[in-house]
């Protein structure tokens, strides 16, 4: 334990060679102390030995598989790392066990899910296409059927052949053509998953809505039954059918994994609409823009999600949790740590809200615009059993009436929304305490060249935030009508609704160069700690500019940045405090 614990005080002073050797010798006293591992398993990811840092962590699930933490460390490495170092057999393995649990962000396995089965679906459903008794080999797949049900496919060409797969199913159901068997069924039940997940980006043709409609009119007729629901879950979110079929609403089967669909796509979308009775509501939205934001999330949560990490075991001080995402600046122990106000600024359907359970000792308030996201992120905090939260439905621009001052705001794509980003800045500094710290995303100027050119593009097609619409524009960009937004296509927000429509349709955007970024922040009296970054991007700025110590000289990253336009390609994020009186 000595060791380990001394391994942990010369990592955090970025002594990483030392720090190896210390949890090296923990395990020496005691091959199965499963920490050990963990901790090192950190340190080698942090001096870039992928493959010693994987095995370590592999060997914390063969010594003890309960280690909840674990699976989120291995989860991080997939996403961060170049997976291609590591070995296939070892990564297929591990993402069986993570898309079979539902406590890992499984979005962000969808690179490693990639590098394994890309080539192999595509060549399935090209089969499948042809030959529909080939679903075997999909359904066979557990991690292949596991992925449609809980991670959004990202590969245009996967698209393009789930959705003639879709259309070839749902004629065949319409025209009865044979009996859909158990396999075939799980199929669709698990496209359902993904359907719903994509918030029905797919396109569909006119010939898939007759026989949509054919299906609905079999349902009201007392043909109500697995298939024509999963077939029907594929196409509209079901909860939004119980109009035109009611007994939806009352429909049970012994089939367990149709039932999950049920669960997904009618109990939670009803519940998340009882908890918004219950929704506290703080002051008025009355600015117009905020008005046409609230609607446009009102429309279409963002992000959908299902399953995140929380673990109630891992709790860090805040200085602890800004150094990690700063480093290799730091910040002193500033902040009291016997109870610690957080807000969330924006806080959607509660993803955030995840990422603030870290902090030790700490209640979260997290506000929105939007109703619909507020109950959904309410629903996920109840599944999570999280009690330190309070979510209020009001607008930035209100924040005093909260009438309390903040240790630490979180707020993330939110600003650049607004009428005034200064104003809801300004807001926001006056809610935090003087000793606080606030974390910004922000978009670059830079790295969303391709945006501007889709957004250009979408009002001169005056085309509207509508799934008709958005489902066009789609289609314009993959059939490369326009080819200089056709590099849309790599984003991964493009392939939901949701985050297509936050994309390239939203109300109201505002971008910042680095020099604007600096202005804006002297403006406001704040000082810039550093930047959220994978560390490939801040080795490379350290061979820029190796003097450059902590990082945090805003001049230099606006010249890394025109080196390298892509660096901000999701936001500027970053972590800024108030300046101290002394502070020039």
């Amino acid at each position: 334990l000595a060791y380990s614990n001394l391994g942990n005080v010369l990592r955090d002073n970025g002594k990483l060679k030392e720090a190896e050797l210390s949890f090296r010798k923990a395990i020496e006293i005691k091959p199965d102390y499963a920490l050990a591992y963990s901790n090192l398993g950190n340190v080698l990811r942090d001096n870039g030995k992928l493959k010693e840092s994987f095995d370590s962590y592999l060997k914390v699930i063969d010594i003890n598989p309960k280690i909840s933490y674990i699976y989120e460390s291995i989860t991080r490495l997939l996403k961060e790392s170049d997976i291609s170092q590591l070995n296939k057999s070892k990564i297929k393995d591990v993402l069986n066990l993570l898309l079979e649990r539902n406590d890992v962000t499984h979005g962000e396995l969808i690179r490693a899910f990639n590098f394994l089965y890309n080539n192999q679906i595509i060549d399935i459903l090209e089969n499948i296409d042809s030959d529909f008794s080939k679903i075997e080999l999909l359904i066979n797949d557990k991690i292949i059927i596991n992925a449609l049900k809980k991670v959004t496919f990202k590969d245009i060409r996967i698209e393009k052949f789930l959705t003639k797969v879709r259309s070839n199913i749902c004629d065949r159901i319409t025209k009865d053509l044979d009996t859909i068997n158990e396999s075939e069924l799980q199929f669709i039940i698990a496209l359902g998953e993904q359907c719903f997940l994509n918030e029905y980006i797919y396109s569909l043709t006119k010939k898939e809505i007759l026989s949509i409609n054919k299906i609905i009119k079999r349902c009201k007729n007392i043909e109500l039954n697995e298939i024509n629901i999963s077939i029907l879950s594929c196409y509209f979110p079901l909860y939004k059918l119980i109009d035109k079929i009611p007994s939806l609403k009352s429909f049970s089967s012994p089939n367990k994994i149709f039932t999950e669909l049920m669960e997904l796509q009618i109990s939670e979308p009803l519940q998340e609409i009882d908890l918004s009775q219950n929704i506290k509501k703080l002051g008025t939205i009355n600015d117009e823009i905020s008005q046409k934001v609230k609607s446009q999330y009102e429309e279409n949560p963002y992000p959908r999600w299902r399953y995140g990490s929380y673990h109630e075991n891992q709790k860090l001080s805040i200085n602890q949790a800004i150094n990690i995402e700063i480093k290799p600046n730091s910040i002193g122990s500033s902040i009291g740590e016997e109870h610690v106000e957080v807000l969330v600024a924006g806080c959607g359907t509660g993803q955030q809200i995840l990422h603030t359970q870290v902090y030790k000792n700490a209640h979260t308030t997290a506000i929105d615009l939007s109703l619909s996201s507020l109950s959904y992120a309410q629903r996920k905090i109840n599944e999570l059993g999280i009690n330190n939260v309070e979510l209020i439905q009001m607008d930035i621009l209100d924040i005093s009436l909260l009438e309390k001052k903040f240790d630490i705001i979180l707020c993330s794509g939110v600003l650049h929304h607004m009428a005034d980003l200064s104003k809801g800045l300004s807001a926001l500094v006056g809610a935090l305490k003087n000793n606080g710290f606030l974390k910004l995303g922000l978009y670059s100027e830079l790295a969303r060249q391709d945006i501007i050119k889709a957004r250009n593009y979408i009002d001169g097609k005056n085309l509207k935030p509508t799934i008709t619409d958005i489902r066009r524009f789609r289609e314009d960009v993959i059939s490369g009508t326009y080819p200089e937004i056709e590099n849309l296509q790599k984003r991964s927000s493009f392939y939901s609704t949701s985050e297509c429509r936050d994309l390239c349709f939203n109300v109201q955007e505002h971008r910042l160069t680095i020099n604007q970024l600096k202005e804006t922040l002297n403006n406001n009296k704040l000082e810039f700690l550093g930047f959220l970054l994978e560390k490939p991007v801040k080795s490379l700025y350290k061979q820029y500019f190796p003097q450059d110590k902590k990082q945090n000289n805003l001049e230099n990253w606006a010249k890394f940045e025109e080196k390298h336009a892509n660096t901000f390609r999701g936001m500027y994020q970053f972590w800024v405090s108030k300046k101290r009186k002394n502070t020039r």
